[in-house]
């Protein structure tokens, strides 16, 4: 197999090459596949940090540089995160051991909400399904930086071996040890003598649950902040890749998954959330990759423990569900529900994106070969005839009859929902293509987001490595689609249509603004520069297009260069070696419906003070064609909340839309939104 894989990598790295001089046709047509981009296919995972030596909050900075659309708290960690005491266990992830996860007197949680309200970010927390959570032992101190307890204790439970022989050698001081590198006391839960996995005592540091620690947790949400609409926690997951739970969560789930476990664990909790925040939405049910969108963990056992040793092998559970595929029996037992009890439990099919071919997620080499794998294979989130590679019929993206199939992760995820539980909105909540530190790593995640935005996706949070922050390139590929100007200048929020003839070479993503500007993202694949034009059709130019790019020239910012003209219905641009150009081109303003908006002021709208504005505050805009000439007066949406739009009238301020009071043309009441 890695002799088939390097020859694989081989004749892409020399496609690549080979493609460089080729500049494919680029068309934009901005009448054509019109629909609206999520905000939220825009995200991240985060947790915040607290540092005991400086005492202070820190995390990426990312939702500073730009409006991040939703920041994810999950993982493995968040199965076992403890709301009430603040602490977590850190499961396989690190030799099953109890910690603080904070300073011990504010909620970690509180904080990461706290800095998504003042951002304008939306929060997708994530509740436990499991019957347990850490507890302190009697009489135990808080204390930080170090475990409070483990679950595979070497005193009770004797001699343990490395869950990896091969990676603890290589890594000595790594999770995969016999024991805990910095305190021998803590065991990897594998037995010395036997070589299996340890059966402990769940209750030697949890305590036990029900989904009622859940539904309090979402309560006490509640009560502080409001509701899930109204400043409270918009979204909660349900738990984490349950395919493996008996691995990651050995010390407190003790068995391989099923469906009716997975099944009955969700529906339960979620109906606890909803009985909290009727209002809060629902992620579910968070499978790991592919194999665990059809499978459940006793089927994967099932296929593995014998000849040909494939996954996908004799499903014995699935077999017993009518043979269907577990999303799809999972979406059809959702419906079900909501048919049955006059409420939807589930409002996102929420899956984890790891289908990159081997060694490109997470992975920071930057070898040629790995580059143009990297670029070229973001094709298994939409294209039906991309093969992943490097992989077998029993290690891949097999169907039942193991034979490989382009996974097109999102057109499938379509196809699910449509045809099982319709309206159901679609979430990859975890994904990672890897080099994010790399100019490469940066152009494959900005292709990601455009991919994410095309396809109709409506949400996703991309999970970083340790490196990521504003100002790494990685972080650059965010900033093109939400800030690339430093000024809350942001991509379009309706999608158009966009074609290249080789989206390996150059891809190409277009929307249209709330200002009616085209804004048009071109992303250089290869390490050539290449000079292209743009077709444009369905719209009617200024002459001149604004250009903002990031390249090799400058890894620390987007920079502006020079304006190009738009003639005959095109552009032409000289596209830099892997690289990201936007293209902000205006509407004609010949073409507008109404006379071009003209600001003359903005002050306080009781003071009419003009040196500045802040959040929260009532601000009066002057000028001239701002709104109807009779006027129109504040309106509320279905949750009781001011509408951003009145006859027509929108503002933005950094990007975001402005509650409004009153439009009339000469005068705008806004409410400047706390995100600016």
């Amino acid at each position: 197999m890695r002799q088939l894989l390097a020859t694989v990598l081989i004749c892409l790295a020399s496609f690549a090459a080979a493609a460089q001089q080729a500049a494919p046709s680029l068309a934009v047509n901005a009448s054509a596949s019109r629909h609206p981009i999520s905000p939220y296919v825009y995200g991240i995972n985060e947790w915040p940090s607290y540092n005991q030596s400086t005492r202070t909050w820190t995390d990426s900075g990312v939702s500073e540089a730009m409006r991040v659309g939703v920041r994810r708290w999950g993982g493995d960690n968040a199965t076992s995160y403890n709301w009430q005491l603040d602490i977590k266990n850190n499961d396989s992830d690190w030799y099953f051991t109890t910690y603080v996860v904070g300073d011990g007197v504010n909620s970690t949680f509180d904080v990461f909400h706290e800095k998504n309200l003042q951002t304008g970010t939306l929060s997708l927390g994530t509740v436990p399904v499991l019957d347990w959570t850490p507890k302190l032992i009697s009489g135990q101190p808080l204390v930080f930086d170090q475990p409070l307890s483990c679950s595979f204790s070497v005193a009770k439970y004797g001699k343990q071996a490395p869950s990896n022989a091969a990676n603890c050698a290589a890594s000595p001081f790594g999770s995969q040890c016999a024991v805990d590198p910095y305190d021998s006391a803590c065991g990897s839960g594998v037995s010395a003598a036997t070589g299996q996995n340890i059966v402990n005592y769940p209750n030697d540091v949890y305590q036990p649950i029900t989904p009622a620690f859940a539904g309090q947790w979402v309560q006490s949400i509640k009560n502080k902040y409001g509701p899930a609409n109204l400043g409270g926690v918009q979204m909660w997951s349900l738990d984490n890749e349950p395919e493996w739970w008996d691995g990651v969560h050995a010390d407190m789930y003790h068995q391989p998954a099923t469906y009716d476990d997975m099944l009955a664990r969700d529906v339960a909790t979620a109906k606890a959330v909803k009985a909290a925040d009727p209002a809060a939405l629902i992620t579910g049910p968070v499978p790991s990759g592919w194999a665990g969108m059809f499978f459940s963990k006793k089927d994967l056992l099932n296929g593995w423990g014998k000849s040909p040793y494939c996954y996908w092998d004799n499903p014995i559970d699935q077999n017993a569900h009518g043979g269907l595929p577990w999303l799809v029996y999972y979406l059809q037992q959702m419906q079900q529900f909501e048919q049955q009890n006059g409420y939807r439990l589930l409002d996102y099919l929420d899956v984890h994106g790891y289908i990159t071919p081997p060694g490109i997620g997470f992975d920071t080499s930057y070898t040629s070969a790995n580059t143009a794998l990297r670029l070229t294979s973001t094709r298994a989130f939409w294209d039906p005839k991309y093969i992943v590679p490097g992989f077998t019929n029993c290690s891949g993206y097999s169907n039942a009859a193991g034979n490989q199939v382009a996974p097109a992760l999102i057109p499938t995820m379509h196809g699910w929902v449509n045809q099982n539980y319709p309206h159901t909105k679609l979430a990859i909540t975890e994904y990672n293509w890897g080099a994010l530190e790399d100019i490469t790593g940066a152009v494959a995640q900005a292709d990601i987001l455009g991919i994410f935005g095309r396809e109709q996706l409506d949400m996703a949070t991309m999970w970083p490595d340790g490196n990521f922050a504003a100002g790494v390139p990685g972080a650059f590929a965010f900033q093109i689609f939400l800030n690339y100007d430093g000024n809350g200048s942001q991509f379009g929020e309706t999608s158009v249509s966009a074609t290249t003839g080789n989206p390996d070479v150059l891809s190409i993503f277009a929307a249209q603004r709330h200002d009616s500007a085209l804004t048009v993202l071109v992303l250089n694949k290869t390490n050539a520069a290449i000079s292209d034009s743009i077709s444009l059709a369905g719209f009617t130019s200024a002459t001149t297009a604004q250009v903002w790019q990031y390249s090799q020239a400058n890894l620390h910012a987007i920079l502006q260069t020079p304006d190009l003209n738009v003639t005959g219905n095109s552009v032409t641009a000289t596209l830099p070696a892997y690289s990201m150009t936007l293209l902000v081109i205006p509407q004609s303003q010949n073409v507008m419906t109404v006379s071009q908006p003209w600001i003359s002021a903005v002050t306080n709208g009781a003071s009419y003070d003009a040196s500045g504005i802040s959040a929260g505050e009532i601000v009066t805009l002057w000028g001239t064609g701002l709104g109807t000439v009779a006027g129109t007066n504040l309106q509320l949406d279905s949750n009781g909340l001011l509408t951003t739009a009145l006859s027509g009238t929108q503002v933005f301020l950094n990007g975001s839309p402005a509650p409004l009071i009153y439009a009339a043309n000469t005068q705008v009441n806004a409410i400047v939104p706390y995100e600016v």
